[in-house]
């Protein structure tokens, strides 16, 4: 009888309970951890869909060592996450069950940047900031700017880019209404290679399954991306990615040096990265698949990535190496809420976005009242749409299409309850010609 994989859930995973136990089927036994301290109504609506699902351990995520006996005593020896914020845990129970199989460190961004730095892989220059006055310093420094973002941050959130006085004052501002628990890293701001695309972001993802350390993936390509909104907000994901095959398989190698730095064990990785003329630079390295990245595998190219990575992190014999061949273009739009806006005054009609040209779901759409805050990064996109097209041109102009119709439909106000609205992304995506 196979042991269960352990996988440790929480809200906002790049795979779903359900979705996992689907992947899974009759041949891989799941167990489904859960924090015992969790509180609110998504714990609770969390704690029904597990247990409805499949065999259900509620474990103190504090203590580690207590979580990883109790995973133990339920039989699994391999465990796994697909969500960003318990990462550092499902690595740390890995090494407990499994000594040679997990490590602590490498998913903080400020030790992480440390290794891939010493190691030759990254030229970034960082640091952890103990006073936010210090990016006043850091930017005289570092000319091109300074992103700063939580050690532990997930999506996104609470990240800043600054590129002037301006900017730093507002971001010293904001920051002296907190309360100073939030542990803040700076990175030099590097600008990644223009695309032959102009309207594509700068960067792009490699989705990377593999069974351990120093050896190939079983599974790997590049996702790439819309113009970010501001500061540094995902708003979109494309694939097949239209870079030539050559740099694809170089963005691989970069992000599996990456990976082998750090070290990462077997499991699922998403590495963000900024291709160059003459060589890439990591953004970061994420320890769980990346969001959206099954999904868009079935529609596209009806492969089971969610299976693969399940069994890869299983330590299953049978993981086979796979290639994914596109049959479609596909995207995912997060429709971003201006940086000012702090509710929704006015929102699109659900089943008329689900007829506009191209969608293939409508994955979400937030409703007028709705508070908006653009700190929470890629988890505040208002609305949250699958596209797709035959070929690049067509997947794009869908985008444009659909970016407009909610940039008419959507209004929102400030806190003073004053209405704003945010041409710069939609320029971004238009290009430099429109």
């Amino acid at each position: 009888m196979k042991r269960p994989l352990a996988v440790l859930i929480a809200e906002r995973g790049s795979l779903t309970p359900v979705e996992i136990v689907t992947a899974a089927r009759d041949t891989l036994p799941v167990l489904f951890v859960l924090d015992e301290g969790a509180e609110g109504p998504d714990a609770d609506r969390l704690r029904l869909v597990a247990e409805a699902l499949a065999p259900t351990l509620y474990a103190d995520f504090a203590d580690v060592d207590g979580s990883a006996a109790a995973i133990a005593d339920a039989g699994a020896t391999a465990v796994t996450t697909f969500t960003d914020r318990l990462c550092p845990l499902a690595a740390r129970i890995r090494r407990r069950l499994r000594p040679t199989g997990g490590h602590e460190l490498w998913h903080h961004k400020d030790e992480q940047r440390r290794r891939l730095v010493a190691a030759g892989v990254s030229r970034v220059r960082s640091t952890v900031l103990e006073d936010p006055e210090q990016a006043r310093t850091l930017l005289a420094h570092w000319s091109s700017g300074v992103v700063v973002k939580p050690v532990n941050g997930v999506a996104s959130a609470h990240t800043w880019l600054l590129r002037s006085p301006e900017d730093v004052d507002e971001f010293t501002s904001a920051l002296g209404h907190r309360d100073g628990t939030l542990r803040l890293f700076a990175e030099e701001f590097i600008a990644g290679f223009p695309r032959e695309t102009p309207r594509l972001a700068d960067y792009v993802s490699v989705e990377v399954i593999r069974p351990a350390t120093g050896t190939a993936p079983r599974l790997a390509f590049v996702t790439d991306r819309a113009p970010p909104a501001v500061p540094c907000r995902e708003t979109g994901l494309m694939w097949p990615t239209s870079l030539p095959e050559a740099t694809v398989a170089r963005l691989v190698a970069t992000a599996n040096d990456a990976l082998d730095v750090l070290p990462a064990g077997p499991g699922s990785y998403h590495v963000e990265i900024k291709p160059g003329p003459d060589r890439d630079e990591i953004i970061e390295v994420n320890g769980r698949l990346g969001g959206f990245v099954a999904r868009a595998a079935a529609y596209g190219a009806d492969l089971d990535v969610a299976r693969l990575a399940l069994d890869v992190a299983a330590g299953s014999p049978e993981a086979e190496r796979l290639t994914i061949a596109w049959r479609r273009c596909v995207a995912v739009l997060l429709f971003p809420a201006p940086q000012a806006a702090r509710r929704i005054s006015r929102a699109p009609d659900r089943r008329i976005l689900s007829r506009r040209p191209g969608v293939l779901a409508v994955d979400q759409v937030r409703g007028e009242g709705e508070p908006c805050s653009w700190q929470r990064g890629t988890d505040d996109a208002v609305a949250t749409l699958w596209l797709t097209g035959d070929d690049h041109r067509e997947l794009w102009d869908r985008f444009l299409d659909l970016a407009d119709y909610l940039h008419t439909t959507f209004a929102f106000v400030d806190d003073q309850g004053k209405p704003v609205a945010d041409e710069g992304w939609l320029k971004a995506l238009r290009g430099p010609d429109a």
